[in-house]
């Protein structure tokens, strides 16, 4: 994963490097939530999504490499009287519970194929039956936009991937989708991403 230091240089520089508005993905099916569901929101950063989960009932855990990033979720769940639990560290490294969460979400987390196997395993392991995964990434087509994101085409996403790494669960969304980035860091252009949604 990418080292700590990184997303908190990047983070430190600007005040909100992803924005405030949660994942069109998540909020175009926040009819397949539940209140009172437990939650995990992989790779959070500033909370936008995490926040809009705890906003619906669901009792949400945010888990990041930045302490900054997570400093400014904590801030503003404080702010708008919502709950968030948050935990800093490396996806990779934390002690992932079994069967504990009912939503688990994974939105622009790019890894090598070989991380970001073990992260799908651990989100699988994680998920309680019947619980969800969303996942929004860059498709490898983005790469011909121009407008921010990996440069390396073994950090983006095929429906390939996704069919293979989620096989064993239920996939209700895989769409390749159009998107405008529009970024804190005055990144901004097309973009195509995937949204995937499967169930345990």
């Amino acid at each position: 994963m990418a080292q700590g230091s990184d997303w908190e240089s990047r983070y430190a520089a600007c005040e909100r490097l992803f924005g405030l508005e949660p994942s069109p993905l998540l909020k175009d099916n926040g009819h397949l939530l539940r209140r009172g569901t437990r939650a995990l929101a992989v790779g959070d950063g500033e909370g936008r999504n995490g926040l809009w989960l705890a906003s619906q009932g669901l009792r949400v855990c945010a888990l990041d490499l930045s302490p900054t990033a997570l400093g400014r979720a904590a801030d503003r769940a404080r702010r708008e009287g919502l709950a968030l639990e948050t935990q800093c560290c490396d996806a990779l490294s934390w002690q992932w519970p079994r069967r504990a969460y009912e939503v688990i979400t994974l939105i622009f987390v790019h890894l090598p194929a070989a991380q970001r196997r073990r992260l799908h395993q651990y989100m699988r392991t994680a998920l309680r039956p019947g619980g969800l995964i969303f996942i929004e990434a860059y498709h490898r087509d983005h790469l011909r936009c121009g407008s921010g994101g990996p440069a390396d085409p073994e950090l983006l996403y095929t429906p390939q991937t996704l069919r293979e790494d989620f096989a064993a669960l239920d996939i209700l969304t895989l769409r390749k989708t159009d998107t405008q980035v529009v970024m804190g860091d005055g990144t901004q252009g097309p973009g195509v991403v995937l949204h995937f949604i499967a169930r345990a």
